[in-house]
């Protein structure tokens, strides 16, 4: 394997030593972001993404050798700062039965609708497969993500707490003696935010250079990433609902606790996807050469012109 490997690094010598353009350019990338989740087992929630912003500053050195007069294949190396966001919707339904002071049986079925919104600042590092066909650029390969700093918020935009008394029959909805959700609990913030500490993803990209004087360009590219592995997050294994009422047990206090949990336990993974548009400037670092550019259109006009007069 290593020698294969060895073998593979020393077939790009010669792009090396030919190359006549290495570049170093500063660009913006913005776009969209979310999470996909995957339901955990036994999940009585459902979980959907929601597409958030992300932007990022992007730097990156690429490096290009000739193939042939229209034909440029390299590598880049790139770092980006970002920020964004994601979110996930969803709805639960529990049902479970607890029991009053009296020894009544209380069977509850709580429902509700949820948003959860996770903000981070972001490090990526890149290294890709740099390609150009005249002005068409094509890049593709890994790129690290790696979250520094985060905070989720969690909201409740609607609940509804059922307690059913088959004794009676009778049913008591969003009452205090029963359970009921205080608005502060509608809206909670979490500085602990679980995601992936690192997340390695797949990149492609693929735009168009404008050349400036044969020697700077100025360049936009579509691009997609997508998480092919990220570190493990240790999920809290509990089953307890996500809106938990207790039993009644005080008669000088008939109001039960209700407490709110996380929709964490509903999912056992989460794939990342982003997506957007990169625009950037770049600059020449090779030698300024006086009968071959930089940047082609794909024909190569200037031997055709001079071939008589080497």
């Amino acid at each position: 394997m290593t020698k294969r490997i060895v073998t593979i690094l020393l077939s790009f010598l010669p792009l090396i030593i030919q190359a006549n353009n290495s570049m170093l350019s500063i660009g913006v990338r913005g776009g969209g972001q979310t999470y996909l989740p995957t339901a955990a087992v036994g999940a009585t929630g459902e979980v959907k993404p929601v597409i958030g912003g992300a932007g990022a500053l992007d730097l990156r050195y690429s490096f290009y050798g000739d193939i042939s007069n229209s034909f440029e294949l390299g590598f880049g190396l790139g770092v980006g700062f970002g920020y964004g966001m994601t979110a996930l919707k969803g709805t639960s339904t529990d049902t479970y039965s607890n029991t009053d002071y009296l020894g009544n049986q209380m069977d509850y079925t709580v429902t509700s609708k949820f948003k959860q919104l996770d903000k981070f600042a972001k490090i990526d590092l890149a290294l890709l497969c740099a390609m150009r066909f005249g002005g068409v650029t094509l890049n593709i390969g890994p790129r690290l993500m790696m979250p520094i700093s985060a905070t989720r918020s969690f909201i409740i935009h609607e609940a509804n707490i059922d307690a059913y008394y088959p004794t009676y029959n009778v049913h008591v909805v969003n009452q205090l003696i029963t359970g009921k959700l205080d608005n502060s609990q509608c809206t909670m913030h979490n500085s602990q935010c679980a995601i992936p500490k690192y997340t390695l993803l797949m990149c492609a990209e693929i735009g168009y250079e404008w050349s400036l004087n044969n020697t700077n360009a100025i360049g936009v590219q579509a691009f997609a990433d997508i998480a092919v592995w990220s570190s493990s997050i240790t999920y809290p294994l509990s089953s307890d609902p996500l809106i938990q009422v207790a039993p009644i047990t005080n008669a000088a206090n008939p109001v039960p606790k209700v407490e709110v949990g996380s929709i964490e336990a509903f999912v056992s993974n989460q794939r990342y996807v982003g997506f957007g548009v990169r625009a950037y400037y770049a600059f020449s670092m090779g030698p300024a050469y006086s009968k071959k550019k930089y940047f082609r259109s794909g024909r190569d006009t200037y031997y055709h012109r001079n071939r008589y007069y080497r």
